[in-house]
């Protein structure tokens, strides 16, 4: 076993989870789940995508599965995720980022389901990722021999007919997916293509939606054309984007002068826009509250008074902070949290 840590967590969830429920008593139906588990296991290349993966799974009374592993005494996912984000949470934010894939690369199925985070490869062809509850980009898998519909380049590789998701025959265009691609001006639509299945899927770039096709007998297509727009970038988090412009800047720094100073004359002037597709957390304000009544002003890194009072209310500025952050599972209670001046706020996230 490599010492890579999503190596390491894989082995951690075989060791406590599946190489028992496999060496048990449980029914052959259920053991088949476990190996489709394992399977799925075997496929994650980071360690954020795994955790994501097992707090998917449910262990309220109505879980199946769930149910017939304590009944057998065994550990399940439900059952290790606190464990796992002790060990590996420092690594929770190392997900699957839009800007993993490289326009021209082969990527298999499985590559492009972790990223939409759906585990089902008889899922359909459209995923939508959301910020904050709206549309932030669509992924599109098009196969375009062997399909139900006839997906084919109008004008290889920067103008494509995509059939809208249908359910027994019905095109809606309130379909959430196609609802997201008609309904959100430019929205970026990931577009991996493939001949048939027989095929891995090409990554083709960012499209964007053109127009609609209405084909004789009700069926209905888009035409989606490639995103010319190079401006616009697209991250998964803000996350990301910082730590790619802190390696940015060191590599700068070590550059000699001259070649910065070169760099520079040529820059544009207006920076690269992106669009972020983050997750975001519903924080308790009596949490915020209460910690900042506590602190009376005073920060509880340095033990010194705010450095300065709001313009808004006149009260000290401080700055709630999650000592176990959120995103590696920490609660969002008084005792998790403490206030902090700017200065140790940072501090704590980059000290």
């Amino acid at each position: 076993m490599g010492n890579a840590p999503i190596e390491v967590a894989r082995d951690f969830i075989r060791r406590a989870v599946l190489i028992p429920a496999l060496e048990s008593d449980l029914p052959a139906a259920m053991k088949g789940k476990v190996r489709h588990a394992d399977q799925w296991l075997t496929r994650f290349k980071r360690v954020g995508d795994l955790l994501v993966y097992l707090k998917r799974f449910d262990a309220g009374d109505e879980a199946p599965m769930y149910k017939e592993m304590k009944r057998f005494g065994l550990t399940t996912f439900e059952d290790v995720v606190q464990d796992f984000v002790a060990r590996f949470g420092q690594w929770a934010s190392d997900c699957s980022r839009i800007t993993d894939f490289e326009i021209g690369l082969p990527y298999d199925v499985h590559d492009i389901l972790i990223l939409a985070r759906n585990y089902d490869t008889r899922a359909g062809g459209m995923f939508v990722l959301e910020a904050n509850g709206q549309p932030a980009a669509v992924i599109i898998k098009a196969s375009l021999v062997g399909g139900r519909y006839a997906n084919e380049w109008i004008e290889e590789p920067v103008r494509l007919k995509y059939y809208l998701k249908s359910i027994s025959g019905e095109f809606g265009e309130h379909f959430k997916a196609n609802a997201a691609i008609i309904n959100t001006p430019d929205l970026p639509i990931l577009t991996f293509v493939r001949r048939s299945g027989k095929d891995p899927f090409i990554f083709c770039g960012m499209f964007k939606y053109d127009s609609l096709i209405k084909d004789e007998g009700g069926s209905k297509a888009f035409v989606l054309a490639l995103n010319a727009k190079q401006s616009e970038v697209v991250a998964n988090d803000a996350d990301y984007v910082r730590v790619v412009l802190t390696k940015a800047v060191k590599a700068s720094s070590e550059s000699p002068r001259e070649q910065r100073l070169a760099r520079l004359a040529a820059a544009p002037k207006k920076p690269i826009t992106m669009r972020i597709v983050s997750t975001a957390y519903h924080r308790n304000p009596d949490v915020i509250s209460e910690v900042l009544f506590r602190a009376k002003g005073v920060c509880e890194g340095c033990n010194r008074g705010a450095p300065f009072n709001r313009k808004s209310d006149g009260t000290p500025f401080l700055e709630v902070h999650h000592r176990l952050p959120l995103a590696q599972g920490g609660e969002d209670t008084v005792v998790n949290a403490i206030a902090l001046c700017p200065n140790c706020h940072r501090e704590r996230h980059f000290g």
